[in-house]
């Protein structure tokens, strides 16, 4: 009887009281990955994610593209990569299709970007008005010197008319490839808070905006999961890895990839990320080619061949005796 009651006092120390199974401890909030970040590619900028009024980008320059009107051309200033990224898409639509595009407005000021929102409500008879179409100072994509605003021969007004042109319709479909996406689609604007604006393009680099695109979401709903995925997946993960993972985890699931994709050390970063690819490659595509795609660099190269016939080996001989 003894032996009875003590089992019971042991078991009702250890069982939660009231039977209730206990509570797991919450997932600690990730760290907000330094691409996210002020000056990285993939800092979320609108209504609810604004910038300072003095921010301004380091490395602005003047991509070499055609601009609408002369008196444009030095005031198109975007951040280095993302420029050097324009060129390229301008020069394949010319070459590939023979279609001409104009840039309108890249980086603006937290000041321009007042005086343009100003003149929009004066325009349109109210600020609700306005905010459909132009973002207040500190929420427009602009000020991060990574959007554009292309147009044609054809279409020279910013409109959705772009997105019926032929230049309008090869870019939509091509953007991703240089690095940019399409960022306010007609089907988003209850998340992005902006109207369909075929003609602005924002630079996040060639796999996240592959990945976006395959995708067919918007900038935040991938950024919502992106934040939980290791820095150096970010930085260096091809767009077939990025919309894997990304993709199951807006569905809900948590890739079963994930725990030894953060577990890596920095030696076996590169080895987590072949392994974690296997399962979302194309059958006709190697881990080397999703990488050379989403990170252009030259492809390795043969060694130079060495002719081993009778009569060399003996030249070699020769010399060497």
């Amino acid at each position: 009887m003894k032996k009875l009651i003590a089992l019971l006092v042991l078991f009702a120390l250890i069982l939660p009281k009231g039977g209730a199974e206990p509570e797991s401890t919450p997932a600690p909030e990730a760290p907000m990955p330094a691409l996210m970040e002020l000056g990285g590619t993939l800092i979320l900028v609108n209504a609810q994610n604004r910038i300072s009024g003095t921010y301004v980008p380091e490395d602005l320059v003047k991509p070499d593209v055609q601009t609408r009107k002369k008196s444009l051309e030095n005031n198109i200033l975007m951040c280095g990569e993302a420029a050097g990224a324009l060129e390229e898409m301008f020069e394949a639509a010319l070459y590939e299709k023979g279609y001409t595009l104009y840039a309108t407005s890249g980086y603006r000021s937290y000041g321009v970007q007042q005086i343009l929102f100003n003149s929009k409500v004066e325009e349109v008879g109210s600020r609700e008005k306005a905010l459909r179409r132009v973002a207040l100072p500190g929420t427009s994509e602009h000020q991060l010197g990574l959007a554009m605003d292309v147009q044609t021969p054809t279409q020279t007004n910013l409109n959705a008319n772009f997105g019926d042109t032929p230049e309008g319709l090869w870019v939509s479909e091509n953007a991703h490839r240089f690095g940019f996406i399409v960022r306010y689609q007609q089907e988003w604007r209850a998340i992005t808070g902006i109207s369909y604006e075929p003609w602005h393009i924002r630079y996040v680099g060639v796999a996240h905006a592959t990945a976006l695109y395959r995708l067919n979401i918007p900038l935040e709903t991938y950024l919502a999961q992106a934040r939980y995925l290791p820095e150096y997946v970010l930085n260096r993960g091809n767009h077939f890895l990025l919309e894997g993972l990304i993709g199951q985890m807006i569905s809900g699931q948590t890739p079963t990839a994930l725990s030894a994709l953060r577990q890596a050390d920095t030696l076996g970063e590169e080895a987590a990320m072949r392994t974690a690819s296997g399962p979302f490659l194309p059958k006709d595509t190697s881990y080397d080619e999703a990488v050379w795609y989403a990170y252009p660099t030259p492809r390795p190269t043969s060694a130079p061949r060495v002719d081993e016939d009778e009569e060399t080996r003996l030249f070699q001989q020769a010399e060497g005796g």
